[in-house]
């Protein structure tokens, strides 16, 4: 027997249907859904605890025990999903997209927490129309590399809690040298991504290595530069 997303999706459904508990399959009810899938993987891994590898895999009524609560997390997701209109077809081709990426992936990026990566900080001069999406950052946060954000304008930074740091000011140039001194970090290991040739000369003036933006060259390369690739 190997059922499929749609079948488990329905399941859920008509069970709720069946206990009258239809009416909570909304947005604002899906938080609940989630927390209760991580209360019941968290059911999983006291059996974990307890019983052990040896126990899961030789001992029958263990092993029933813990593939019961590895359900009951399932089950609480595919209500989530219903909450939120999440289809099994949206589900499948996002599944396959992200898998389609990793087998595409180097797994390089955990480098940069070890001695492979030689950059420290990274800035982001958002003052030439410049952009740097949220993936990426998400990707370089759970490196120790410091991301900073600097321009000419307030109102160009959005996401800010995306940054470790954001400067703005009239001379953008100077808030590159400002940033790497907030941190204490040499510009030498101090990558700068900006779409204007002005302060991309600047920047190698004062000693920091530059990654521009235009002429073909976009940020989704920014990975590969720093040395650890998608």
């Amino acid at each position: 027997m190997d059922g499929k997303i749609s079948q488990f999706l329905k399941m859920q459904h008509d069970l709720a249907v069946e206990k009258g508990w239809i009416a909570d399959r909304t947005p604002e009810h899906a938080p609940f859904s989630i927390l209760w899938s991580i209360d019941e993987l968290g059911e999983a891994i006291a059996i974990i605890k307890k019983k052990g590898a040896d126990g899961i895999m030789n001992n029958e009524s263990v092993r029933e025990h813990f593939v019961e609560e590895v359900t009951d997390t399932f089950m609480y997701l595919f209500d989530m999903m219903e909450s939120y209109g999440i289809t099994a077809d949206e589900f499948t081709r996002a599944y396959v997209k992200k898998y389609e990426r990793n087998m595409g992936r180097s797994w390089h990026e955990n480098d940069a927490m070890y001695e492979k990566c030689k950059w420290q900080l990274v800035i982001f001069d958002l003052s030439d129309g410049l952009s740097a999406d949220e993936r990426l950052l998400e990707v370089l946060s759970k490196t120790e590399l410091k991301r900073a954000a600097v321009s000419g304008s307030a109102d160009s930074v959005t996401d800010r809690d995306l940054f470790d740091l954001v400067l703005t000011g009239d001379h953008v140039p100077e808030l590159y040298r400002l940033t790497a001194e907030n941190f204490g970090i040499s510009p030498e290991t101090t990558v700068v991504c900006t779409a204007s040739a002005d302060n991309a000369r600047a920047a190698e003036e004062c000693g920091m290595t530059v990654y521009r933006v235009g002429e073909g060259v976009t940020l989704d390369g920014l990975q590969d530069f720093l040395g650890f690739p998608q």
